[in-house]
């Protein structure tokens, strides 16, 4: 609920409150409180909350608060909004509060409205120490209590680039003003264990409009994020919104993680009949476009459904225009495409899609295909772009398409991308679902579009020799500490496949694993075959039993919260997953190709509690699940590189 008495703007649910000075509606953070234990960060400092050099507070607008219901089409859950707007010098501020039923975090939403036609804002913040004070910012927490424990996450993404996706870096502020950069701040206080998370859903780092050069700027005695997401011009009557900010609370540390996860998983709408899926891509066997054609695809489409493919998506080369990445020499398209261009290849599709869309059904696989939306001029035919995908949904029932090749480096792109994902879900009632690259480019990172699909996140190549399949479970379990891996597309590939391209010395070369292995890594997240299954040997369907297993579990995996257990992957570690859910979950242990062959490993949330289990995957036959106590279990798993999967209820 949210309450305005008096001079305090009250808003809260069954697990945290955020109090403000009503300051007449300049409202200034007075304290957080955790409702589960009654603790209370107290926040009111002599700073406001907002600050825009060159203009002063004037008036409030407007106050009001709304009950939003469930908005199923663009996967938004029902909230309390509180919007407050305000007239300063040369501009109007709108801020929104969103708030969830039962989760423990509060976001913010800023929007900026000039009142003069392209009014020059002086807010291109400079990194100098010297004009700290003079900077804009978006938000400002006062912090009592001198003994705090900080990190701020640093995430990536470019992952053609990057094998790194996450920076931590630990710190203990003190009185100088120090600038971190990352879109996520944890903190807990090392006397009372208060513990509270801000999580600046933006792209990642530079890929921010107008960016700053950094995220927060932290003392011992306050926490400042400075403004980002704005242009420095604007035309006047226009709302420009910025980067969401949430503020979240948990009873410890480790509570804190997992108040965020509540909070990433349960502000959109997981439906697991659109986000379950095992996809095939043949992309990752190299071949670019130069194998797509109808009878390719027929083929490709049987064997998917023999090994347990239940998405199958044609990447580029399925429409007339060719990209820049085609195999063909003729290929040139990329950031400016006609409607006729994605028109289905006359040559390589005579029938247009019929055919494909047909086999699809009788094989119980649904269609996918690659979409790269033209960037010229901003993104400026995003409306064409859109109907486009529309189209294809209402003719031939295609409901996922990969978004590849995306820049977005200002704010009118980055508005007229997220009309184009918004005009697709409004129009097809939210049926169509987007697999969203993050490979290259600037683009939306991690948090920015959870709302509209999954994130394709890696493109990894035997062809290359940068197949590691440890490097990809290290990826999924350093990103499952602070992101949902259910909302992620992780690959593995034909392990059979240029042997030749490593070192024959090379002990983690695909070739020395098993085929179950590879797609094991994937499971906690979204596996994506990619590869081209009519390629594989007769040997690899043997992985089909194992792929029909997993299908029968992989929804309830899913909704639990999965976090990572034991070592980071190195290859030679016992490292795992948790997924969490209300009395039991699922387990998902890996050993890697070091000699132990047992291991203790600590749980979440069961400590002091007695635990059943039951092995689900893996090598049940030879694997040993001692239950310890405290949250302790040992594992064992007499063969290097193996897994196994249990199922444990709490008792």
């Amino acid at each position: 609920m949210a309450i305005l008495k008096k001079d305090t703007l009250t808003i809260n649910n069954s697990r945290i409150e955020e109090k403000w000075i009503w300051n007449n509606g300049n409202i200034i953070p007075y304290s957080i409180k955790n409702i589960t234990n009654g603790k209370t960060l107290v926040t009111k400092a002599s700073s406001l909350p907002f600050v825009l050099p060159n203009e002063s507070f004037r008036r409030n607008e407007d106050f009001s608060v709304i009950n939003k219901q469930r908005d199923s089409v663009n996967g938004i859950p029902s909230h309390l909004e509180v919007t407050i707007i305000n007239r300063y010098t040369n501009i109007d501020v709108k801020q929104e509060y969103w708030i969830f039923p039962g989760i423990p975090a509060i976001s913010q939403n800023i929007y900026w409205k000039y009142h003069i036609h392209n009014h020059q804002s002086k807010t291109t913040a400079d990194s100098s120490e010297k004009n700290a004070e003079n900077k804009p910012y978006s938000l400002h927490y006062g912090i009592k209590g001198k003994n705090w424990s900080m990190s701020v996450v640093q995430f990536r993404d470019q992952t053609d680039h990057h094998d790194n996706l996450i920076k931590e870096e630990e710190f203990i502020p003190y009185t100088a003003r120090e600038h971190y950069t990352g879109n996520l701040l944890l903190a807990n206080n090392l006397d009372d264990g208060m513990s509270f998370f801000i999580l600046k859903e933006a792209p990642n780092a530079n890929s921010q409009v107008n960016y700053p050069g950094y995220d927060y700027t932290v003392s011992n005695t306050a926490i400042t994020i400075p403004c980002a997401g704005f242009e420095e011009t604007s035309i006047a009557g226009n709302w420009i919104k910025g980067y969401t900010i949430t503020t979240g609370i948990g009873n410890s540390k480790t509570g804190n993680l997992l108040s965020l996860r509540q909070y990433l998983q349960n502000s959109i709408l997981y439906d697991p009949s659109r986000y379950e899926m095992i996809m095939s891509n043949t992309w990752g066997d190299r071949g670019q476009d130069g194998k797509i054609s109808e009878s390719f695809i027929l083929k490709e489409l049987k064997s998917a459904k023999k090994l347990g493919i239940t998405h199958l998506q044609i990447d580029d080369g399925w429409q007339q225009g060719l990209s820049q990445n085609s195999a063909s020499k003729a290929g040139s398209l990329w950031d400016a495409w006609t409607p006729d261009n994605w028109l289905p290849n006359k040559d390589r599709f005579p029938n247009g899609l019929n055919k494909v869309i047909q086999s699809a059904k009788e094989n119980n696989i649904k269609l996918g295909l690659w979409f790269n939306p033209s960037s010229k001029n901003n993104y400026a035919n995003w409306e064409r772009d859109a109907d486009i995908l529309i189209n294809l949904y209402k003719t031939d029932s295609i409901q996922y398409f990969k978004i590849d090749g995306v820049i977005i480096p200002n704010k009118e792109a980055e508005i007229n991308f997220e009309r184009f994902l918004k005009k697709v879900k409004e129009k097809t009632g939210g049926r169509v679902f987007f697999n969203l690259d993050l490979t290259a480019g600037i683009r939306g990172g991690y948090f920015m579009f959870r709302n509209a699909g999954n994130l394709f996140l890696e493109n990894r190549y035997s062809d290359f020799g940068n197949y590691i399949p440890f490097h990809t479970l290290r990826n999924l379990w350093m990103l499952s500490k602070y992101f949902p891996p259910q909302m992620l597309q992780v690959e593995f590939l034909n392990k059979w496949r240029n042997e030749n391209k490593y070192s024959p010395g090379n002990r983690f070369s695909p070739i020395h694993y098993r085929f179950e292995y590879l797609f094991a890594i994937a499971m906690m997240a979204q596996p994506l075959a990619w590869m081209e299954t009519s390629n594989l040997p007769q040997e690899a369907f043997d992985c089909a039993p194992l792929i029909k297993q997993y299908k029968n579990v992989m929804a309830d995996i899913h909704a639990g919260m999965i976090m990572p257990i034991g070592n980071c992957p190195d290859g030679i570690s016992w490292t795992g997953f948790q997924s969490i859910k209300d009395n039991g979950g699922y387990l998902l242990i890996f050993r890697e190709s070091g000699n132990r062959s047992k291991e203790v490993f600590n749980l979440y949330q069961t400590h002091g509690r007695k635990l059943a289990f039951e092995k689900v995957l893996g090598n049940t036959q030879t694997s040993i699940c001692r239950f310890i106590d405290n949250g302790k279990i040992e594992i064992t798993l007499p063969d290097k590189n193996s897994f196994v999967m249990y199922k444990y209820e709490v008792q």
